[in-house]
């Protein structure tokens, strides 16, 4: 069973039935899904992602964060009364204002992240996720990453791309490699061998990263690595069941 780790919908652009056929035509049997950073009115599109989520056996996580394209985000950091209704939490870019490639330091970046780590509302937000047990897909600049897995070890963590926006991959695996409550998606990255080696293949998630990626293409990069049945079915889904498998999924 191949389970999509990082899809993105819109109800414009990239409605759920178009994610659906593009994932059946690369033989992706079920998918997380969540609002797109550029959906206009993020609250209608948590609704729609849950609303699709039901209706063709998804797993839905609630998007929290900003537009790293216009710099937006919401006044408040504020927890839904339905959050148990999703399999996980979509963190992005409520920090951070653009995609960090680089890993550089930004201390006043770092200090306003860390002040919101500290506030009730995160506080409210991260003992929702322990009490229903929801990962979170984060992605933030490089030292956000780092600071919230180390202030939360008892939330399990999912860095897209294998960390290649969030401070670059190698930079990344550097940092995080031996967090044990740390898992990587495959989404626009490169996955080889020694990096499955120096993470483990338990903690790598098959991701296609759509729209920006292919499902059939990211299928394809994953088939042609010289790895073992087994190790391929946990990263194409078993590892993600694994994760997910006390939250509220589909």
């Amino acid at each position: 069973m191949i389970i999509d780790a990082h899809v993105a919908v819109d109800m414009q652009r990239y409605p759920v039935e178009r994610v659906m056929e593009l994932l059946a035509a690369a033989k992706i049997d079920s998918a997380v899904i969540f609002a797109d950073a550029r959906a206009r009115d993020i609250d209608r599109h948590n609704a729609y992602v849950l609303e699709a989520a039901r209706l063709h056996g998804l797993y839905p996580f609630y998007y929290l964060g900003g537009n790293p394209f216009s710099d937006t985000r919401p006044d408040e950091l504020l927890v839904p009364d339905n959050l148990a209704d999703y399999a996980g939490i979509r963190w992005h870019r409520w920090v951070a204002e653009a995609i960090d490639r680089e890993g550089r330091l930004d201390r006043d970046e770092l200090e306003w992240g860390v002040s919101l780590m500290e506030s009730a509302e995160f506080g409210a937000l991260v003992s929702a996720a322990a009490v229903y047990n929801l990962p979170m897909i984060v992605e933030e600049s490089l030292a956000i990453t780092l600071e919230m897995v180390l202030r939360f070890p008892t939330l399990d963590f999912i860095v897209p791309h294998l960390g290649l926006q969030s401070g670059g991959q190698a930079n990344v695996l550097q940092a995080l490699w031996d967090q044990p409550s740390v898992y990587f998606d495959t989404s626009l990255a490169q996955l080889d061998e020694a990096t499955l080696s120096r993470v483990g293949s338990d903690r790598i998630l098959f991701g296609s990263g759509f729209p920006e990626g292919d499902p059939e293409t990211e299928v394809n990069k994953i088939d042609s690595l010289p790895l073992s049945e087994d190790v391929k079915e946990g990263i194409y889904g078993d590892n993600l069941q694994s994760l997910l498998s006390d939250s509220a999924a589909a």
